[in-house]
């Protein structure tokens, strides 16, 4: 078990003597916290021991502030305020920190939470206070602990989203974590494990994104009007093809249209599916899925050959599903099956220099990145 030297502590009493000390902070209230609140406890970091000490030796790096805005003015009032009215809370988690590695001096310590504290102390004349020593096993540790130091419920500003993807992206960039998507999922979910796996699962795309994991990807909006090239609207809008489904036309126009299109992330979307049959029956036309990923993928054949078994898989469950109402089992006639594999959307967009420099994946292609013609009267492409 790590201890603090006996020389650093006298260090330490010796600098309080002479602390202004308006909370009343003293070595009482330091053990009578730890009954009140426990340390926490982080991954792969041993708790030294709380501590009564001055300001002096705590040092902050404001670009170690996890929040993504240094000392919002208005949090920090709310702060001055509350010590102000109600004094010091001592069921509340103290600023936890470690020994500054970079400091000539030993008793000098960095701390990893409580900035905006740090400032309200500043505004106070507070010289003292109570923190939480650890020593950590790696940068990564002191990273995670300074981020879950955060996940309480006491008055103090609580992180945001945002601020997670900046830690994210910092410890990136700073090579604390591999540039990897396996690495930083784990990463996000170490720090924000306060948040939902939908949080969590935001956080590891903008940190994808933000520090261009896959430069070569592109990844289709959702939400993008047909005049965004970008968007799935804007990718059928661009290459001829009409609006996805059969919203705003009428029976007529869809039987002129003759066939009607729809994008799936998945090749067993569910949804997708049980609108191609509804309509595809309705209507008498052929029903064209296409494929896409819809977040950026590592492997992106990979995916592909997956999409085209999960649409296999539910082919064969409608199939089966017919059966039912059959003793004897019906040979399908693949020309009148209303539902089709048409192609995939291009997303591999590395400049190809035997192409002038356009993007190597152009129009639909297949699982390999070929580029297909669309033919609205063909056969469906699972079965070439």
């Amino acid at each position: 078990m790590i201890k603090v030297a006996t020389e650093i502590e006298l260090e330490w009493k010796k600098i309080l003597k002479t602390c202004n000390n308006p909370l009343g902070l003293t070595e009482d209230m330091m053990l009578e916290s730890l009954r009140l609140c426990p340390p926490q406890k982080f991954k792969d970091a041993e708790h030294i021991g709380r501590y009564l000490i001055p300001r002096s030796v705590l040092r902050y790096n404001e670009e170690e502030q996890p929040r993504d805005k240094n000392n919002d003015p208005d949090h920090v009032n709310n702060l001055l305020s509350d010590y102000e009215v109600n004094g010091y809370n001592n069921a509340c988690p103290p600023p936890i920190c470690c020994f500054d590695q970079e400091s000539k001096h030993s008793f000098s310590v960095k701390g990893q939470s409580g900035f905006n504290r740090d400032d309200v102390y500043e505004t106070m004349g507070q010289e003292c206070v109570i923190v939480d020593l650890y020593d950590y096993e790696s940068r990564r540790a002191e990273i995670v602990a300074r981020n879950q130091s955060n996940h309480h419920s006491n008055p103090f500003l609580i992180q945001t989203k945002q601020d997670y993807i900046k830690e994210v992206c910092n410890a990136v960039e700073a090579k604390v974590i591999e540039k990897t998507e396996d690495a930083i999922t784990e990463f996000a979910k170490d720090i924000a494990a306060n948040k939902s796996d939908h949080i969590r699962k935001q956080i590891v795309e903008s940190t994808i994104n933000n520090c261009q994991l896959y430069p070569n990807f592109r990844t289709y909006n959702s939400a993008g009007t047909k005049n965004n090239p970008n968007s799935l609207k804007g990718f059928l809008n661009f290459n001829g093809f009409p609006q996805a489904g059969v919203k705003g036309r009428n029976e007529k126009e869809i039987e002129t249209q003759g066939y009607i299109i729809y994008l799936a992330g998945s090749g067993d979307n569910k949804a997708s599916w049980m609108r191609a049959i509804h309509e595809g029956i309705k209507y008498n036309v052929p029903v064209w899925i296409l494929g896409y990923a819809p977040t950026r993928k590592p492997n992106l054949k990979q995916f592909r050959k997956d999409w085209i078994m999960d649409f296999l898989e539910i082919k064969e469950t409608t199939f089966k599903f017919v059966n039912l109402f059959d003793g004897e089992t019906i040979d399908f006639d693949e020309d009148v099956y209303p539902v089709k594999f048409g192609g995939f959307l291009p997303q591999y967009v590395k400049p190809n220099p035997k192409d002038g420099g356009r993007p190597t994946e152009v129009g639909l292609v297949d699982v390999d990145g070929n580029r297909i013609i669309f033919d609205p009267d063909g056969d469906c492409l699972t079965l070439k």
